[in-house]
């Protein structure tokens, strides 16, 4: 029996996107091993010079965030989305007809939402009636771009991000509230913290801290992992640079006084997480989860303008992690919860669990497959 065709539009601009893609692809092929995923960068099928936007995003949001912020700013009304969406549809309207063409789905879901539009134009050009969903991975502050009316289902990760589709003009009943997609393995990492720290070459038996910066290495890690290093703190430091090399090379050539280990872009970032008792990081959305799912407390020292600036307040407001202002706030806040108010980390952990999601990818691929024609009486992964 063949399965149902399915296209999947990202991009790599960020992490996010090409990570919620491909938990969707896990979770699909795991619910219908004979389904056909496809997963497709919507920059990398652009026309050159256009196939080279996306790689524009790395050094806007390194080192121009005033910029990005400006940028999110000048196009977060509806009115000014839609300015922005009759500039970028002509121009993706005929790579995603050509994806169509070529790979015939009976479903295509967006996870990207500059292209969210166009592909509902696309669709219209062809004539086709296939189901299309949009998936948001955004948490809290939704660009107005994601709320196109005619998708047959939008799927959103939280309330808030419910009440704004709904106010960019979806209909309430095409949206569809069932969390934010990331890997399985987030939700049983834990379970292997042993062998993973073994695995890893980390004392089996100190506190573990991840620190990252999304898949950019965004953020102030040096001076926070500087920080750390000097501060008298029973722990050992796990930190992802991303695809900052810059970054990764000097602290590699730094020295530091205690268990520091040094990783570039994780595919398995998983790992990390399972042999880790905390995590701090960024604000953004797909590590949030994934920390949530993995039952970790997220500390929160910087966010991205725009699309993560309420995404600490998400966290922090139901009692899942801490907002750090200061590395030296930081240092004072780790002291507190590894030696002298562990009954509050636990707290803070047992929260993190509540607000954890495991369920949102199988129920996305649940739907999705749906969608496609394919009924599958299996929720649970």
């Amino acid at each position: 029996m063949t399965g149902p065709r399915i296209l999947i539009i990202m991009s790599k601009t960020g992490g996010g996107h090409r990570s919620a893609a491909l938990a969707l692809q896990e979770a699909l092929l795991q619910l219908a091993p004979q389904a056909q995923v496809t997963i497709a960068d919507i920059f990398a099928h652009l026309p050159f010079p256009l196939s080279r936007l996306g790689e524009l995003y790395e050094p806007l949001v390194q080192y121009s965030q005033g910029l990005w912020q400006l940028l999110w700013d000048l196009t977060q009304s509806p009115e000014k989305a839609e300015r922005l969406i009759k500039v970028i549809a002509p121009l993706a309207r005929p790579t995603l007809r050509e994806l169509l063409r070529e790979q015939c789905p009976d479903v295509v879901v967006s996870v990207y939402p500059l292209c969210v539009h166009a592909l509902a134009q696309a669709r219209r050009d062809l004539g086709l009636s296939i189901p299309q969903l949009t998936v948001v991975v955004d948490l809290v502050n939704i660009h107005p771009t994601w709320g196109c009316p005619t998708v047959d289902y939008c799927v959103v990760p939280t309330e808030p991000a419910r009440q704004q589709v709904l106010r960019y003009g979806v209909p309430a009943e095409r949206v569809r509230l069932l969390g934010l997609p990331v890997r399985l393995h987030f939700a049983t990492c834990q379970r292997e913290k042993k062998t993973l720290r073994s695995r890893l070459g980390l004392e089996p038996d100190l506190w573990t801290l991840l620190l990252m910066g999304g898949a950019e290495g965004v953020g102030p890690l040096f001076e926070v992992a500087r920080g750390l290093d000097e501060a008298d703190l029973p722990l050992q430091l796990l930190v992802v640079t991303g695809h900052n090399e810059k970054l990764r090379g000097e602290m590699a050539a730094a020295s530091w006084r205690k268990g520091v280990h040094l990783f570039g872009f994780v595919e398995q970032v998983w790992e990390l997480m399972g042999a880790s008792d905390l995590l701090l990081t960024k604000a953004g959305p797909g590590t949030i989860c994934e920390g949530l799912n993995a039952g970790l407390p997220i500390l929160i020292i910087d966010a991205l303008p725009g699309q993560e600036a309420g995404n600490a307040d998400y966290v922090v407001s139901h009692g899942a992690g801490l907002l750090i202002t200061s590395p030296q706030a930081l240092a004072a806040t780790l002291q507190e919860l590894l030696v002298s108010e562990r009954g509050r980390l636990e707290e803070i952990r047992g929260r993190a669990r509540e607000l954890a999601n495991p369920q949102a990818t199988v129920d996305t691929a649940q739907l999705i497959l749906e969608q496609g024609g394919f009924q599958n009486s299996q929720t649970e992964v």
